[in-house]
């Protein structure tokens, strides 16, 4: 093949790629919107990036027990958002950040706040197991 053709093909495969990425983070966007629906949820997504444990981010994110992020992760893995660390094993790592598909990152909770936080959400009824 001349190096003319390989250039077109290299430029068509560029523009492919572009596309289908555009169409996957739209998608991408709309799953973790409807998956995602409390702060909590949000923040233990964001911080689950494949080095920190359950009980790492479940006291950053100010969740009250570090099974409920195991128990997103299981969740989340079967829907593709999170995969399985590839250096620790029993971690996940989210797929992408929020802010790559234009969602807020939620703010981090203050440690004065998070006895209070947990205590807010069993009173509203959110449980550990969602």
């Amino acid at each position: 093949m001349s190096e003319e053709i390989l250039k077109d093909m290299a430029m068509t495969l560029k523009e492919l790629l572009k596309w289908t990425r555009f169409a996957g983070m739209q998608q991408l966007r709309t799953i973790l919107s409807q998956n995602l629906k409390t702060d909590m949820e949000l923040l233990v997504y964001e911080l689950s990036d494949g080095s920190r444990g359950t009980r790492d981010v479940a006291r950053l994110a100010g969740v009250g027990s570090h099974a409920t992020v195991s128990v997103y992760w299981k969740k989340w893995n079967k829907l593709g958002i999170v995969e399985p660390s590839q250096r620790f094993q029993g971690r996940y790592k989210r797929i992408c950040s929020l802010e790559e598909v234009g969602l807020t990152v939620p703010p981090m909770p203050q440690v004065s706040t998070i006895p209070q936080r947990i205590e807010q959400e069993e009173e509203s009824g959110e449980t550990e197991n969602g």
